[in-house]
């Protein structure tokens, strides 16, 4: 069996020519990146040195050596080097591992600047029976090496980027840092999609815990909400096993917070950024709030005090105590109501940011240590969209049904960005092996949006420009807090026991989006009563969440085939309520001097005098625009963890999860009160084999069954128009869950702690996959349904090598590189009422491939770095057509970012990072592939459905630390 595995492996390495190259000089890799026996930092003193075995004397890879007394610890590499840097002092050291007494190394003296060499011999344990696998303290994840030791040895296929990586990057949240993870790719900033594969398939888990939604209209948490000053690592599972929730196929992505440090730490950065687009400009604004610095809507946008929230606003509209409201009441509310309605102009000023983060550990005792750490971080950036291309196209039956626009607009759009958050950690560990922490986070962002749009508009009138305004303020914020214990129960066999308790609150609020449409009328601009001109439209959502879990480990076997039991159980309820209203103001002019008012400009127009005369406000809330929704999710599972023989790994196990969604909403067609209830029990077996080809290497596969359900806003009838002209969005009270099979394979190899290269092999068979459908109507409704089937298969291939094997030279340069190429087909139901065109289409928001690939450059004794990075995804269905009409595609984006990073003494480090230098626009096309679209044209081209240019961003940052 075991030579079976080992021609598998040798046939795998031929996809992988690096490997052989990283195999020819492993025997002289460095430790991660650098040196053991490199300087001590300024005020320190270095131990290092390598543990062996008495018998073999061959390296004791991962090896533990820590600091008796303290956190320290280091973790042995793989020629069994380690590397410890304190502060001048006397300390005893312990070295242990599996299978080896522990050993202990007395009065070890360090003192400032000096490099002693410290070489430990383990011998083997003379009774295997009473061997004992001693774990002091977890690695730290912050580190790289930490992170590949981590991979290397968990039970499922994973990928991971950690804060030491993330620090070298321009990144500046958890989004921006994904993008660096094999096989992920980011959409509008701060969605996270694996493998190809959106949001739906992808859950998002914080230490451990699934997160709720603020978004209203999908089910995916932005990851930009999290700043990557309180990351550890942010790693995206790939494979399920029974642990970790399972509503999730393409990978779970996890955000783990920063450990606690093990000494007083401050620090802060600043960061100063200039975008090519943006800074300096004119940007489109309006009058807004005196908090929206903060994110925050100071009741400037908000219905005004008093206003009516029991019953509709009116002339005519039914009052709570069943009298009709009036016209001079309607009227009353709509002079209350009133609000600026116009654009106007300021200059863009530079993008500013910074974070502050402070901790320490206090002893109290032999066994006793107190630790914190807590994290404030504030960001504003500006942007501008001059000159966006935004289309509607139909078919030109006239010409060879050619394409041509329907719509055909010129936006320009002012953002205003803020985001905030602050984070506290506190953990007390009792005894050597009993901690309980305690989590708190808060992250909020804010949208602040002026849009002027201009065109052609044929539901206008032939030739009749269009113009349209909309000013827009969407806050979203996340609390999380969390309770979590951890517990070593040495008289069960070193059984470990943890739990947690958790809530969270996100929420939405869109307080008093306004709008305006005029349309040309003989060479002047003539207000128009459209569904979208005069609108205020107001919106919010709270989505609440409890939830508890607890984890009980027990070693059954030692030895070299150890086996472990893990048994535990999660239960999450969440809560949502969401709310909107739409008022509007409408003609009432009854004479020709008063209709003249509506050639005058908005700002001219919308006056209170107006009001009663010209105007009057009416509101077109619909039945549908509120709903209440809660899900519980009630789970149990049970998994072995064996070693059948040292090398030769399997997990196996299964998850029952019992799911409940309700929605209380209304029938759109009968307007009457209607309940939606989707409840799903779920059995989700899990086989993961893992084959330890040698000490370096695996050889990973797993057979699993995982699930995605409906997101509540798609449960809900709810609907919604982005623009003048665009598509209503319905969500479909009638889906179904989906459920996947999964199969995996793959292959990795560790030529060090800092080096990988790995190639994985993946399938998956979707039953009734959820995908966006068009039924009939005017323009066509945008909806969901459940489709037949679908089918997904891809490959990743990832190296992450040293250059120092070619020649010493080059020790302090590296490569990075992964590609995922996917191949993925449904098949909708052809029956019903849809009218998509292509009933037999890749998956929506499925790239076929994703490719990430860098250059790293690291200098301890210059205290330089420096890194080149390259991404680019494959063209994706962003909408799918309709009606003979071709699928929106999302096209590639070829994205080039450097970061260079000066270290200046001891604490002040420097940092230059420039994004998107290649100038890739953002283009969304109708008709023809990527190939025949070259970035200098596409504005030329007719099939091109939306393009803008974000421009190219200049960050200049210093982070000052003790």
């Amino acid at each position: 069996m075991r030579k079976t595995i080992a021609t598998l492996a040798s046939a795998l390495t031929l996809f992988l020519p690096a490997l052989a190259l990283a195999q020819e000089g492993a025997d002289e890799a460095l430790l991660g990146e650098e040196d053991p026996s490199r300087p001590a930092p300024a005020g320190k003193g270095v131990i290092w040195g390598v543990v062996t075995d008495g018998k073999t004397k061959e390296p004791v890879i991962d090896a533990q050596v820590s600091v008796v007394g303290t956190n320290k610890k280091a973790i042995a590499d793989f020629d069994g080097r380690y590397r410890l840097e304190l502060a001048p002092g006397t300390y005893e050291l312990r070295v242990f591992y599996q299978l080896y007494k522990a050993q202990r190394v007395q009065n070890v003296r360090v003192t400032a600047s000096a490099v002693e060499k410290v070489d430990v011999v383990l011998s083997t344990e003379e009774s295997k029976q009473e061997i004992v696998v001693e774990i002091e303290a977890d690695p730290d994840r912050a580190s790289a090496a930490a992170q590949t030791l981590l991979r290397k040895n968990a039970a499922h296929t994973g990928d991971a980027v950690s804060a030491q990586e993330i620090a070298r990057t321009p990144d500046r949240n958890a989004a921006d840092a994904a993008r660096r993870v094999v096989g992920a790719s980011v959409v509008g900033q701060r969605y996270v999609y694996v493998r190809g594969l959106g949001d739906r398939y992808t859950n998002a888990l914080l230490n451990g815990v699934p997160l709720p939604s603020p978004e209203p209209d999908r089910q995916a948490v932005p990851f930009d909400l999290f700043p990557t000053t309180v990351l550890s690592d942010l790693t995206i599972i790939k494979t399920f096993t029974p642990d970790m929730p399972g509503d999730f196929t393409g990978g779970s992505v996890r955000v783990t917070t920063r450990e606690l440090p093990e000494r007083f730490t401050i620090s802060g950065t600043f960061y100063l950024g200039a975008n090519t687009e943006t800074t300096f400009r004119n940007r489109l604004t309006y009058a807004g709030g005196g908090t929206d610095f903060l994110g925050i809507d100071d009741g400037t946008r908000a219905l005004p005090p008093g206003f009516p929230t029991d019953s509709k606003v009116g002339k005519g509209e039914e009052k709570p105590d069943g009298s009709l409201m009036s016209s001079r009441e309607a009227n009353e509310l709509g002079r209350v109501l009133n609000r600026p309605m116009t654009t106007s102009r300021t200059t863009a000023l530079p993008n500013m940011s910074g974070n502050l983060t402070i901790g320490n550990t206090h002893r109290l005792g032999s066994d006793h240590e107190l630790g914190y750490m807590a994290a404030l971080t504030y960001g504003r950036r500006f942007q501008i969209r001059q000159g966006e291309i935004l289309r509607t196209l139909t078919i030109d039956t006239n010409v060879s049904d050619d394409l041509k626009p329907q719509n055909d607009y010129r936006v320009d759009t002012g953002l205003d960005v803020v985001s905030w958050g602050g984070f506290a950690g506190l953990t007390y560990r009792y005894a050597r092996d009993h901690k309980v922490s305690l989590i708190g986070l808060h992250s909020r962002s804010s949208e602040n949006e002026a849009r002027e749009i201009s065109g052609l508009s044929e539901e206008g009138g032939p030739g009749r420009t269009f113009f349209d305004t909309r000013l827009r303020f969407v806050s979203r914020s996340l609390t999380f807090g969390q309770l979590a214990g951890e517990h070593k129960l040495r008289k069960a066999n070193d059984a470990t026991l943890e739990w947690n308790l958790t809530t969270s609150l996100a929420t939405s609020d869109e307080p008093g989006t306004r709008e305006n449409v005029y349309l040309d009328d003989a060479g002047r601009r003539a207000w128009q009563s459209t569904t979208l001109s005069g609108l205020h439209f107001y919106a919010n959502q709270a989505e609440t969440a409890i939830g508890g879990a607890v984890h009980y480990t027990q070693p059954i076997v030692r030895g070299d085939a150890p086996t472990r039991v893990k048994v535990g159980a999660l239960v999450q309820g969440r809560d949502r309520a969401f709310e909107a209203r739409r008022l509007r103001y409408i003609p009432i002019a009854e004479t020709p001097e008063d209709a003249a008012a509506f050639s005058l400009p908005a700002d001219q127009l919308f006056t209170n005098e107006n009001i009663g005369r010209v105007l009057s406000l009416a509101e077109y809330t619909r039945p549908t625009d509120t709903y209440d929704a809660t899900q519980r999710v009630f789970s149990g599972y049970f998994m072995t963890d064996t070693s059948i023989r040292p090398w030769m790994r399997v997990v196996l196990g299964a998850r029952v999860e019992a799911s409940s969604q309700k929605l209380d909403t209304v029938d759109p067609s009968t307007l009457l009160p209607k309940q939606v209830e989707l409840s799903t029990t779920d059995l989700l077996p899990s086989l993961g084999l893992v084959f330890k080809t040698n000490e370096r290497s695996n050889l990973r596969a797993s057979v699993t069954r995982t699930v995605a359900r409906p997101q509540l806003r798609e449960l809900a009838p709810f609907s919604f128009t982005d623009y003048f002209g665009a598509r209503e969005i319905q969500g479909n009270p009638d889906l179904d869950r989906t459920t996947i099979v999964n199969a995996d394979l793959r292959f990795e190899f560790f030529p060090t702690l800092a080096e990988v290269a790995a190639i994985s092999v993946f399938y998956k068979d979707f039953t009734k996959p959820i995908e966006q459908i068009i039924k009939p109507s005017n323009r066509g409704i945008v909806s969901y349904q459940n489709a037949k089937g679908a089918q997904n298969a891809g490959i990743e291939l990832e190296l992450r090598k040293n250059l120092g094997f070619i020649t010493p030279v080059l020790a302090d340069l590296g490569v990075l590189a992964n590609l995922t190429l996917v191949y993925s087909r449904v098949s909708l139901d052809e029956a019903g009422t849809s009218v998509q065109t292509n009933n037999v289409r890749p998956l929506a928001g499925q790239s076929p491939y994703v490719v990430n690939a860098g250059l790293d450059y690291a200098s301890e004794k210059r205290g330089t770095r420096l890194r080149v990075l390259y991404n680019v995804y494959g063209r994706r269905i962003a909408q799918v057509g309709s009606l003979g009409l071709p699928d929106v595609y999302e096209q590639p984006r070829h994205l080039l970012d450097v970061t260079v990073a000066q270290r200046i003494g001891k604490h002040v480090d420097l940092k230059l990072a420039a994004e998107n230098l290649l100038l890739a626009p953002v283009v969304f096309t109708q008709g023809p592939s990527e190939a025949s679209i070259p970035n200098s044209t596409v504005a030329d081209l007719t099939n091109v459905v939306q393009q803008y240019q974000p421009g190219a961003t200049f960050t200049l940052s210093a982070t000052i630390q003790n």
